[in-house]
Parts: structure tokens; sequence; C-alpha cells
């Protein structure tokens, strides 16, 4: 999760960058496999303010959308559009 809050674009608009780890427990071909992946993220106006309030490493479950990162960059981010917070477990 990120240590900084949002910064904002040239318009104005609140913008959040960060990183965030996924562990999890999938089957595939009727085998049990453990995800674990690492991916950047980016969040715009009233969700990059809400996510700058979020201590690192609390819980969280993400929606959005896949984009690539820039223009000229073709590496993933996810965009998000909606958070909620987990139970602890």
């Amino acid at each position: 999760m990120a240590t900084s809050g949002p910064r904002r674009t040239p318009s104005g608009l609140a913008t959040l960058r960060f990183q965030v780890k996924h562990t999890s427990t999938q089957q595939e071909a009727g085998k049990t496999r453990t995800v674990e992946v690492e991916t950047e993220l980016v969040a715009f106006g009233p969700v990059a303010q809400g996510l700058g309030n979020i201590q690192p490493g609390a819980g969280l479950k993400l929606t959005g959308f896949i984009d690539r990162k820039g223009a000229r960059d073709p590496r993933l981010e996810l965009h998000v559009t909606e958070f909620g917070m987990l139970a602890p477990e």
C-alpha cells in the first residue's frame, strides 16, 4: 500500500499510485496452486483520497480495470474504481 497521500494532477484531480501484494489459493486443472503477485495500481478522485487514508498491510478488496501504464509504456496497471476493507483474519 502507498506510504504517502494522494498527489494532484495539473487539473487538480487527486491521484494515487501504489503497489499491492496479492496472495490466494486457486484451483487449476484439478490441482491447488498458490498465487502470489505484486502489481502496480492507480486511483483517481475520491477513490484516491480514500485509499490514501489506508494503513499499509490492510486487507482490501479492489475493483477496477486493467490498462497499459502509458501511451508508450505497455506494462499493465490496475485502475482502481472501488475498494472495500476486508475483515481481519
